[in-house]
C-alpha cells in the first residue's frame, strides 16, 4: 500500500449526510428504514453485502459501479454479518429471532438456506480461521454459541457461559483461541476453542470495547475503548481537556493477553484518538493496514480516523452519521463504512484521506421523534468538542457500570454509579437523590451539566425523551432453565417478601418514589438514596451507589443489606436466584 499522507484535521462540524437516493439503473427498492449495522465483501471484493437492522434485509452493492443491485429480507432485526473463506456461505445474526441465519450468496443474490437457535440476543458472529466453526456472541444471555459447519441436522450447538455480556470478537490465527470483549464494561475474555471453555478474563480500566484487531506483525492486540475517570468532575474544564472521558486504542502485547497472570495494561500503551479542541467520541470498529497504520470508525463524531501507532494525532475524514463498522478492500486503498443513521455506506480513499462518495441503500421514510432521538443519543457532538455522547456512559441505553462525579446529586465529591436507562420511563424520580421529577429535566441536565454541551432545543429534548421512552423494558434477567432453578427462584421470591424488601423495591418495577436511609453514606455525607429498580439487576457487575459491592452475594453476605438476620447458604442462593430472574 502507498504510504499514507497526513492532512489537517477537519472541523468537527463537517458531517456528511447521504440523504438523497438516485434510482437510476437500480432495482426498485422499497421505502423503508434500514439502519445498516454490518458489512462484508464477497466475490473477490466486487460486491458488498450490508446487514440492515430495522428492515431485516441484506443489501447487495456493486462496488465498481457503486450502486445497490438488490435487497432481500432474510430476518427481523439483523445485528451482524460474516462470510466464510468459501465466500458464498454467509451468516447473519437475528437479535429478534434469537437465531443464526445461514445464507447463500450466488450471482448477486442472497438466499436464506437455514437457521440455528442460539443464545438469546445474538449480537456478533465470526468464523474460526478454517471457516468450519461459527461463534455467536449473545449479549444479555452471557453466552457464546459454537456451530460446526457444514451444518448437520443432528448437531446440538455447544455453549460457553461468560461472566459478562459479550459483543466484539476476534478469532486468532492459531485456530484455537477467541478473544471476546465486554459489551458494556471493560472485561476481555480469552476462550479456548479447542477445549470449548473460557480460559481467563482480564479486567481493563475501560469500557465500551467496540473494536478488536491484530497489529500487522500479529504481536499486539488493538482495542478501541473509552475511559470514564471517576476522579474527574463534569466541569467544562475537565470535559474540554479530556480528563473526564478519554477515547483511545489500547495496544497490548498479545503474549500478555494470552497469559492469565500478566498485568495486562502495564506493558500496553494507550493511543489517544482525540485532544483538547479535537475530540473523537465513541470509537468503534478498527482495522490495521499492512504498514501498521490503523483505520478507526469514530461513531460519535461521524468521522473515520486514520493514524499510526507511533505517531501523534490522526487524520479525519467525514462520513455519514453513525459510522460503526468498516471493512478495507483487498488492495488496502479504500475503506467502506456503515453510516447507520443515514442508511448508506461511505467510501474513503485511504491514500489521500479523502471522502470518495456515499452509496445510499435506498429511499427511506421521514424520521420521527424516536428516530431523531436515537441519532441524538449516539451523537457526541452534543457534548463539548465531541468527547462523549449519551451512549458513552449509557452504552446502548444500558450502563457502562462506571462511577461518574456529576451534578446529578446536587454537588461534586461523591462519584455515583452510572444507571441503566432501559425502562427508565417507569422508574422516576431520577438521579440518585431522587430530586429530578421530569425525564425532560433529567435530559437537559445531563447534556448541559454532564456533557457540557449547549442546551438542547425544545425539539431535541422532546426527541431524546421519545427515544428513552421507546427503549422499553429493563435489561432482561437470567431466567431459570431447570425445575431446580425454578424452585430456587420461587423460594427466593418468598424470602424477598418475608424480609420486607418490597418496602423500597415493590413490584412491578421494583423501585419506589422516595429516598431512603439504608445505612450507607457517600463521600460528602449524603445518606438518603432513591432506590434503583431491581429489574435487570443480573446485568450489573457492581452494586450500591459507589460500586462497593462486587456481586449480589456480597450485598447480603458482606454488607447484610437491610436483612433482619444472617442468611443460610441456601437462602442466600435462593434470594440471589430470584433477583437475577427479574
Amino acid at each position: 500500500m502507498t504510504q499514507i499522507q497526513w492532512f489537517p484535521l477537519l472541523p468537527l462540524s463537517l458531517v456528511l449526510s447521504c440523504t438523497t437516493f438516485s434510482g437510476a439503473e437500480t432495482p426498485e427498492l422499497a421505502t423503508r428504514l434500514r439502519r445498516p449495522v454490518a458489512l462484508v465483501q464477497v466475490q473477490q471484493g466486487q460486491r458488498l453485502l450490508v446487514a440492515n437492522r430495522e428492515s431485516g434485509s441484506i443489501s447487495v452493492i456493486d462496488l465498481p459501479r457503486r450502486r445497490v443491485i438488490g435487497e432481500t429480507v432474510v430476518g427481523t432485526q439483523l445485528s451482524d454479518l460474516a462470510v466464510s473463506p468459501r465466500d458464498n456461505l454467509v451468516l447473519a445474526t437475528d437479535k429478534a429471532e434469537h437465531r443464526l441465519l445461514l445464507l447463500e450468496y450466488r450471482d448477486g443474490k442472497v438466499t436464506r438456506r437455514g437457521q440455528v437457535p442460539v443464545g438469546r440476543f445474538p449480537v456478533r458472529v465470526t468464523f474460526n480461521n478454517r471457516g468450519d466453526l461459527a461463534i455467536v456472541a449473545s449479549s444479555w444471555s452471557h453466552l457464546l454459541t459454537l456451530v460446526r459447519l457444514p451444518l448437520d441436522s443432528s448437531q446440538v450447538p455447544q455453549q460457553i457461559s461468560l461472566p459478562f455480556a459479550p459483543r466484539a470478537q476476534l478469532a486468532l490465527p492459531d485456530g484455537q483461541t477467541l478473544l471476546v470483549a465486554d459489551a458494556f464494561g471493560g472485561q476481555l475474555g480469552i476462550v479456548d476453542l479447542l477445549h470449548r471453555r473460557l480460559s481467563h478474563v482480564h479486567d481493563l480500566p475501560a469500557h465500551n470495547l467496540r473494536g478488536l484487531a491484530l497489529s500487522a506483525d500479529r504481536r499486539h492486540l488493538l482495542v478501541t475503548h473509552q475511559v470514564l475517570n471517576p476522579l474527574a468532575r463534569t466541569t467544562a474544564n475537565d470535559v474540554f481537556w479530556g480528563l473526564l472521558m478519554a477515547n483511545n486504542i489500547w495496544r497490548l502485547p498479545l503474549s500478555d493477553v494470552l497469559d492469565k497472570r500478566a498485568p495486562l495494561v502495564r506493558r500496553g500503551r494507550a493511543i489517544p484518538l482525540g485532544q483538547a479542541g479535537q475530540a473523537a467520541g465513541d470509537p468503534a470498529d478498527v482495522h490495521v493496514l499492512d504498514n501498521d497504520s490503523f483505520v478507526v470508525a469514530l461513531s460519535g463524531i461521524h468521522q473515520l480516523g486514520i493514524g499510526h501507532h507511533d505517531r501523534i494525532g490522526i487524520s479525519r475524514v467525514p462520513t455519514g452519521r453513525g459510522p460503526r463498522r468498516l471493512v478495507v478492500d483487498r488492495d488496502r486503498r479504500q475503506a467502506l463504512v456503515t453510516a447507520t443513521f443515514d442508511d448508506c455506506v461511505t467510501l474513503v480513499d485511504l491514500d489521500t484521506a479523502r471522502h470518495i462518495t456515499d452509496i445510499s441503500l435506498g429511499p427511506r421514510p421521514t424520521d420521527g421523534d424516536y428516530e431523531r432521538g436515537e441519532q441524538l443519543f449516539f451523537d457526541a457532538t452534543l457534548s463539548r468538542d465531541g468527547w462523549m455522547s449519551c451512549h458513552s456512559c449509557h452504552v446502548d441505553g444500558h450502563s457502562n457500570g462506571q462511577l461518574n462525579d456529576n451534578l446529578g446529586d446536587a454537588g461534586y465529591g461523591a462519584p455515583k454509579r452510572v444507571l441503566s436507562l432501559l425502562g427508565t420511563v417507569d422508574t422516576g424520580p431520577w438521579a440518585w437523590n431522587g430530586q429530578v421529577h421530569s425525564l425532560r429535566d433529567q435530559v437537559l441536565q445531563s447534556v448541559t451539566t454532564t456533557m457540557r454541551g449547549p442546551k438542547p432545543s425544545a425539539r431535541q429534548a422532546r426527541d431524546l425523551v421519545a427515544f428513552l421512552r421507546g427503549l422499553g423494558d429493563s435489561a432482561p434477567g437470567l431466567k431459570p432453565k431447570t425445575p431446580v432453578q425454578q424452585q430456587s427462584v420461587q423460594r427466593g421470591g418468598r424470602l424477598f417478601q418475608r424480609f420486607n424488601c418490597t418496602r423500597c423495591h415493590p413490584a412491578p418495577y421494583y423501585t419506589s418514589y422516595g429516598g431512603y436511609n439504608v445505612g450507607l453514606k457517600d463521600e460528602v455525607g449524603y445518606r438518603e438514596f432513591n432506590p434503583p429498580s431491581l429489574r435487570g439487576v443480573a446485568q450489573r457487575r457492581r452494586l450500591f451507589h459507589d460500586n462497593r459491592a462486587r456481586s449480589l452475594e456480597e450485598v447480603f453476605a458482606r454488607f447484610r443489606h437491610r436483612l433482619p438476620r444472617e442468611l443460610t447458604k441456601r437462602e442466600l442462593a435462593d434470594l440471589v436466584s430470584f433477583l437475577r430472574s427479574l
